[in-house]
């Protein structure tokens, strides 16, 4: 904890006092609390002013970027998820592969549906198709964005004062 004051006399019946407190806790979520005094008046009387800024410690600023990085991962693997089943609904509706949409569709998701082909067989009824590929592909990318975040999150998770390994 630290503690500064200053004093400044610009007139005889004027006086300003700044006071300053900054408490440093490694524990809390903020690293500086200021707290700030301004005592001015004529003849004695004092008008009294107080400020509060906080300012992120480290350790809030580090949980920022890890669930700013969480959320990047979890939007890159959701998009690739919503690929693979707009991909599954059109092959199960039998959709037109002449149509551009359904072409961009199938363009986008064939590399990640790939490694998945063949594992299990894909039952044709009238035109639709059951791919079971997508579905696997879907839970899989799921399990490695989960993976992925939780490898992240105990790579930066902050320290615990206090505990011990048993």
């Amino acid at each position: 904890m630290t503690e500064r004051e200053y004093y400044r006399e610009a007139e005889p019946e004027r006086r300003s006092v700044y006071r300053e407190t900054v408490v440093d806790d490694p524990g809390a979520p903020v690293a500086h609390d200021i707290y700030q005094e301004q005592a001015s008046g004529p003849y004695g009387e004092q008008v009294v002013r107080s400020e509060h800024v906080s300012v992120p410690s480290e350790a809030a600023r580090r949980a920022a970027a890890v669930a700013r990085t969480k959320q990047v991962i979890y939007f890159v693997f959701g998009v690739v998820n919503v690929l693979l089943a707009l991909r599954f609904v059109l092959l199960l509706f039998g959709a037109n592969q002449a149509s551009s949409f359904v072409r961009l569709i199938y363009g986008l998701s064939h590399p990640f549906v790939l490694p998945f082909l063949g594992i299990f067989g894909e039952p044709t009824f009238d035109g639709s198709v059951f791919e079971w590929s997508s579905l696997v592909g879907i839970a899989v990318y799921m399990l490695i964005a989960y993976g992925i975040t939780r490898v992240i999150e105990l790579a930066y998770a902050p320290e615990r004062v206090g505990t011990r390994g048993i």
